[in-house]
Parts: structure tokens; sequence; C-alpha cells
């Protein structure tokens, strides 16, 4: 059927069977999506809806990132870059991108963005706030273009140590999970609100957590890496309770370790050999102890530590480093790495951002 022949018969939609619409729309890249919910009321419900957003998870072959940065007149830019594994990179390190695969955003957040940071992603949403402490936290999806404040309410005797944004697994409610530090007795207690409740609930004592400001969401949990323990503490929103993640008995005490996902696997990423090396750990059954396999070794300078994105078709592994402040390239042969750029394109933070379309 010519083109032309199916844009004056807009009543032929209807008529393809709803299984076969389903599969063509979650193989879409992400911005092929975004116009495609123009297209009829079905197509839109279908696409906003969570069935589809945990589908296209499985399904899409496309990795999404994050990248934002390069402040102009105080606004950041926030772009959704969509990757699969065949994405070229030449000598020079820079990443053929497809126009159609990058989607920029202008968000209208109130507070400056030079003053703001993104704290975690989950579910397609991500958390962002500013370095005073006792700051909102804003919640957003920058494809649906909601946006959220959830307030703090200073406490004197307290500090603000670690928060995160989660999502319960049945109910499908998001929350802002943080632990605060008493500073008289120096314990840690955690407290969280559900989004749209305004009401922080204490939950009592937690872990004390290595100072991070992101974590790994995976499987209804946040997990972080605590260094006083050497162990990956998790916690679980549907529960609302503490675990701990077992790490290889052969995982010395890192100071320097960071907790990612990586192939739908709980990874760590941790210096060793005198920093002069980036150890990649993936634990293939969750939960497993024994299941801990390292994945890869990449050679490094200083502390610029390696977070694995996208494992790419030509045996090397697209990255994070310094903080998730550059894109790199890994050898999984030689260990070897170098900066990796996008033409055209300025940042100066990239995450792994999922691509979802249902509103929280």
């Amino acid at each position: 059927m010519k083109k032309e022949e199916f844009n004056m018969n807009p009543s032929l939609v209807e008529e393809i069977p709803s299984s076969i619409i389903w599969e063509i729309l979650l193989k879409l890249p992400t911005k092929a999506c975004l116009n495609c919910k123009l297209v009829c009321k079905n197509w839109y419900h279908i696409i906003i809806s969570p069935e589809f957003a945990d589908l296209r998870s499985s399904h899409c072959p496309y990795f999404t990132i994050l990248l934002y940065g390069k402040v102009y007149k105080k606004r950041k830019n926030f772009m959704l870059l969509d990757l699969d594994k065949s994405a070229k990179i030449d000598e020079m390190g820079n990443l053929t991108v497809n126009a159609n695969a990058l989607i920029r955003f202008k968000s209208k957040f109130e507070t400056a963005h030079d003053k703001l940071y993104v704290v975690n992603s989950c579910n397609g949403v991500i958390c962002l706030k500013s370095w005073e402490q006792w700051s909102p936290y804003i919640i957003c999806n920058l494809l649906t273009g909601q946006q959220m404040i959830v307030e703090q309410f200073r406490k004197p005797s307290c500090s603000v140590e670690v928060y995160g944004l989660g999502c319960c697994p049945v109910s499908h409610q998001f929350k802002v999970l943080r632990i605060l530090k008493t500073k008289e007795s120096y314990k840690h207690v955690a407290e969280i609100q559900t989004l749209g409740t305004n009401e922080w609930r204490t939950l009592g004592d937690a872990p004390h957590f290595q100072l991070r400001r992101s974590g790994a969401f995976l499987h209804g949990s946040l997990h972080r890496y605590s260094y006083r323990d050497n162990c990956i503490w998790s916690f679980h929103f549907g529960s609302e309770q503490f675990f701990d993640v077992p790490i290889p008995d052969t995982m010395k005490r890192e100071l320097y370790t960071e907790v990612s996902v990586f192939n739908s696997n709980l990874c760590f990423s941790s210096l060793s050999n005198n920093c002069h090396q980036c150890e990649i750990w993936l634990m293939k059954e969750y939960c497993v102890k024994d299941s801990w396999v390292k994945q890869f070794t990449f050679q490094i300078e200083s502390f610029a530590y390696r977070m694995p994105l996208l494992e790419m078709s030509c045996g090397k592994i697209l990255v994070s480093y310094s903080n998730n402040v550059h894109l790199g390239v890994c050898d999984t042969e030689s260990g070897k790495c170098k900066r990796v750029q996008i033409p055209g394109v300025s940042f100066d933070k990239v995450i792994a951002c999922d691509a979802k379309f249902s509103k929280f």
C-alpha cells in the first residue's frame, strides 16, 4: 500500500489487528513513539499504558541515556538519546547519532538549572535536586511533561545524608526515600513520602551508606554500596524495608565503588590494583551471592572508574566515567578506553534512563 493511499484513509488504521500494532510500537525508537501518540486515541492509550512501558523494556532494541548540562542563561539542556548495539564510533571517538534518535526538551523548572543535578532515575521518571541540603525534590517525566515538587521540612537536629526515588512494583506508586542523621546520637533514620501525599513517614533505623548521589533501581529496590559494611544495601519500595545484598568474598572494602544496572543485572564498578584498573562485576542471578561474575577489567587513569551502559556489537562497551561526566568506549579484550564525543551535542552529565510514557 502506498503511503499516500494510507494517509488518505485514516480509518484503515483501526483495521490493523491490535497484536500487530503492539508488536510494531514496542520496537520503535522513543521519538517515533511520541509521534505515534498523535495518530489516534487507540495508539495513544496503548503507548501511555503501564503494560506498554513494561513490555517495551524487554522488547525495544534501543537503550536510552539522559544527557544534560551546559548551562545557557541558567537553563540546562535535557536530552534523551536512543542507542542500539550497532552504534558506530569512529577512530576520533565520535559517536554517530541519527537526528531522529535525539530528543531535546525545554523544561520549566523554577529552580535555576545551574543549581540542579539528577539524583537518580526510576522507570522513566527522574528525581532532580539542588545542592542545598533541605531543598525540595523535583520529580518529572520528560516524555509526559509531568512535574511534581516534594517539599522537605527542615529538622534542626538532623542532616540529610542519602536520598533517592523508587517505585512500588505492586501498586506502581512512586516514593521518595531519604535518610537523616541525628546530630546528637549520630543515628541514621529512614523517612519516606509517597508522591501526592505531602507527608513524610518515619520507618526507623537505617544503614549507614557510602555518600553517593545516585543509586541503582532494580526489582523494586534502590541499591547503594556501604563502605562501612562492605555490602550493597537495598531498600524495597513495596515492603519499605532494607536488605543487604551479598558481594563476592574476594571483594575487598573499596572506597571507590559504585552500583548500577547493566544488561538487566545488578552491577558494581570498583577500583583495584592501586587504582589503575576498574573491575566490573555482574550478579547474574539476583540476590544469589555465588552468581557474581567479574565481567570486565578496564584500564583507567586516576580515580575515573567506569560505569557500563551499553554492550556494542563491535566487542566494545559504552561507559560513563568521572562521576558520569563523560562518555567513553572500552575494548573488552585490551581493556583500553577512550573518550567518546557526540558531534553537535554538548553535555556534562550522562546517566541511563528508561524511556517510558506512562504517567505517575
